[in-house]
């Protein structure tokens, strides 16, 4: 961990700057001369020579300390500290929107402000590129008229769904006056009134036994009851961060962060809504910092995300280590982590899991040295104790208590170096789903991330083959559009398709409306450079929240007319994994399958598309939902393929999909589509003909699935036609024998 450092920049200016019509100040330079004093001081001043700068007077220049403090701000790490201090005069332009405020250096020229208005230190500019980008603790002392604008100063520049977020919660100010009221000097003190009390608390009125924190100070100039009333904004170390410490030596000092209860163990809190900013940095660190950690092709897996884990906290070291048994053992640790040295703290935290092995998301364990261990609880195949183990993390990071550890366990199980974008939103997710909810920052970070993940994914075709005795009828049918992160990859995505469902609709359409857009666009240019003859019929997957969303309907009808695809050989597929059930806080008039068999119906007839139920035989399935929906095609889990009575399950679904035939309702049977089927299948290709199931999808006969279109093998057809009459009794040694598409790749086992 590199050591903390605490920067000031303190600024005072009597004089105004060019045609500024305001009276000069007698005692701003002097005031940020004081304060500067206090803060070097020898004997209780916290921050050493050369980390102050000091600009007074005609040194004031707006071009210099917008350069210090961007570079402070650009530089810093979780555990460094950032004063700013302002004596002098604001100005609030005439052109302006009211909700911000030129803090005035002894060039600001006024005039040149209207057509370069960045030509000046504005409290937008503190906020926005200053304060929200410093990733350690940060205080203003603004002691100028209209300071309380600060509050507001940033609303002008953000979205209306930001408008109301909350500040950086490692940030805290001290404003002399609300905005529009006056800050005034005194005479008698010869300071201004905000900064004679500030220093008053500073040089050891305020406080407990000389140390003053800034929340302490703060709370002594209110105690003055000075009018007008200063304006306070108190953050997460506000409370803790000393600016001056008792008159004793620096040697002997101890540690600004010392805990309070050394040798204590605490659960983290759960304060989600006061970290959003700390949570956010923190990604950032973990997610979009790799080319600054610099990768090492000799390093384990475990041995990066250990490294990710030390760097995103500025932590001394990390390790995965193994408390199962008397003697603790490390799996996997940063350079510098010292089993023997921190061994009483391992064993305290042994001691306790022992207790409670995964009671709390992490614990915070601390001794009278000021050492700080944070343990997060890892999952494990058996039954070990296995900890994750930070050693002296920042405090501004380790206050996030209860969600850095929910981060912390979801960053070791995902993969932040070979998918970041995945791993990023499945932190999110975790965080979403342990505490129900998340800031509206981050909620929209979350949805506009989440949206890249689903638009970063590749569609593949899978064919549903036709069955027939005869290799000539042996025919691909169809396909089916199946979200890839790779093209090369066999198996679905599932984690990044199910995060949608923690996050609820929204989310939910979002994400088949990308889907579908990415499969339509894509199976249209597959199908023009295809060497299959005529346009196949395709399906999509869709949710039942998805159809009951007149966004996504839309979407569906936009996406056929660009593409130039006929609405007819569309088929969304329902899973059988979603209920058919009103959503929180809805009413439906009828019963909810009546209700969504009149949807279905009346979007059949406007889009002329079919729908068709997907995965029966899993989740919600039940032979009413399947026989009183309107749908073309039934689709067989392979579930159903590996249950003992498979064949008569089958059965039962074949006369329901006959049914409405039988009545006279329909002109034919619905066809049923047995997907998923593969060599280890105990249900034959006869046995499933001969059931008047004709269609089937899946790697039986090797890996045909691909972003293109193309046709069977002739001796592929020859083989599946083999198999339908029953001729082969051992279908692995027609698998083993080869085949699969023109130019297909290897036989792929299971079901993507």
């Amino acid at each position: 961990m590199a050591p903390s450092r605490r920067w000031a920049v303190v600024i005072g200016v009597n004089q105004c700057g060019y045609d500024v019509q305001l009276p000069a100040l007698r005692y701003a330079e002097s005031d940020a001369e004081a304060v500067c004093g206090v803060l070097l001081d020898e004997q209780i001043g916290t921050f050493d020579d050369g980390d102050v700068t000091l600009y007074t007077g005609a040194n004031a220049r707006w071009r210099d300390v917008k350069a210090r403090l961007r570079e402070l701000a650009l530089d810093s790490t979780p555990s460094d500290v950032l004063l700013v201090y302002f004596a002098g005069h604001t100005l609030v332009p005439e052109w302006s929107s009211q909700l911000d405020a030129y803090l005035v250096t002894a060039d600001l020229d006024a005039e040149a402000l209207r057509h370069e208005p960045d030509n000046g230190l504005r409290m937008t500019f503190l906020k926005r590129d200053v304060f929200d980008v410093f990733e350690g603790t940060s205080f203003l002392i603004l002691d100028c008229c209209h300071a309380g604008l600060y509050k507001d100063s940033h609303l002008r520049h953000v979205e209306a769904m930001q408008a109301y977020r909350k500040p950086v919660d490692r940030h805290s100010a001290l404003l002399a006056c609300p905005k529009g009221a006056p800050a005034r000097e005194s005479e008698e003190h010869r300071h201004g009134l905000l900064t004679h009390h500030l220093l008053r608390a500073l040089r050891g009125e305020a406080g407990d036994g000389g140390r003053v924190s800034f929340m302490q100070m703060v709370n002594f100039v209110m105690e003055q009851t000075l009018q007008p009333e200063p304006v306070p904004l108190l953050g997460t170390w506000g409370p803790t961060t000393a600016l001056v410490q008792p008159p004793v030596s620096r040697h002997d000092r101890r540690s600004l962060g010392a805990p309070a209860n050394p040798g204590a163990t605490r659960p983290c809190k759960n304060p989600l809504d006061d970290h959003a900013s700390s949570i956010t940095q923190m990604l950032g660190r973990v997610f979009r910092t790799d080319a600054r950690l610099g990768r090492r092709s000799h390093q384990t897996d475990s041995a990066e995300r250990v490294e990710i884990i030390r760097y995103a906290l500025d932590a001394g070291s990390v390790a995965v280590v193994d408390l199962s048994s008397e003697v603790i053992r490390v799996v996997s640790a940063t350079d510098r982590f010292n089993k023997e040295e921190l061994r009483p703290l391992l064993e305290l935290t042994a001691a306790d899991a022992a207790h409670s092995p995964n009671a709390i998301p992490g614990q915070i364990v601390t001794n009278d040295t000021g050492r700080r261990l944070l343990c997060v609880p890892l999952p494990h195949e058996d039954d070990r104790t296995v900890r994750l183990i930070v050693v002296d993390p920042a405090l501004a990071l380790l206050d996030m208590g209860e969600p850095l550890a929910v981060m912390l366990r979801s960053i070791w199980e995902s993969d932040p170096l070979d998918d970041p974008l995945q791993a990023e939103m499945q932190v999110l997710t975790a965080l979403r789903s342990t505490f129900g909810r998340l800031p509206m920052t981050l909620y929209q970070h979350a949805f506009s991330l989440y949206q890249k993940l689903i638009g970063s994914m590749t569609m593949v075709f899978q064919p549903v083959v036709e069955l027939d005795p005869r290799p000539s009828g042996v025919s691909i049918h169809s396909y089916e559009a199946l979200a890839r992160r790779r093209a090369d990859e066999a198996r679905a995505p599932v984690a990044a398709l199910q995060m949608a469902h923690e996050w609820g609709d929204r989310f939910i359409i979002e994400r088949d409306a990308l889907l579908l857009d990415n499969a339509i666009r894509s199976y249209a240019e597959a199908d023009e450079e295809s060497a299959v003859q005529g346009t196949r019929p395709l399906s999509v997957n869709v949710a039942v929240r998805s159809l009951l969303s007149d966004s996504y309907i839309s979407q569906v009808g936009n996406t056929l007319a660009e593409a130039n695809l006929t609405p007819r050989i569309v088929t969304l597929e329902i899973s059988e994994q979603d209920a058919i059930q009103p959503g929180p806080g809805e009413r439906w008039p009828q019963k909810p399958l009546a209700y969504f068999h009149r949807r279905l119906t009346s979007l059949a007839r406007d889009l002329r598309i079919n729908f068709a139920v997907d995965d029966f035989g899993v989740g919600y399935s039940s032979l009413a939902r399947m026989a009183e929906l309107p749908l073309t095609q039934i689709k067989v889990d392979r579930a159903v393929l590996h249950h003992p009575l498979a064949v008569r399950e089958l059965e039962l679904v074949v006369q329901v999909a006959r049914y409405a035939c039988d009545l006279g309702h329909a002109p034919s049977a619905r066809p049923v589509i047995v997907e998923g089927f593969d060599d280890e299948a105990p249900v034959t290709l006869k046995q499933l003909h001969d059931l008047g199931i004709h269609h089937v999808q899946g790697h039986f006969f090797g890996d045909i699935t691909s972003t293109s279109l193309r046709p069977l093998d002739p001796d592929l057809q020859a083989r599946i036609a083999t198999l339908v009459r029953g001729e082969v009794h051992d279908e692995r040694q027609a698998v083993a024998a080869g085949g699969g598409l023109r130019g297909g790749g290897p036989a792929v086992r299971g079901r993507p």
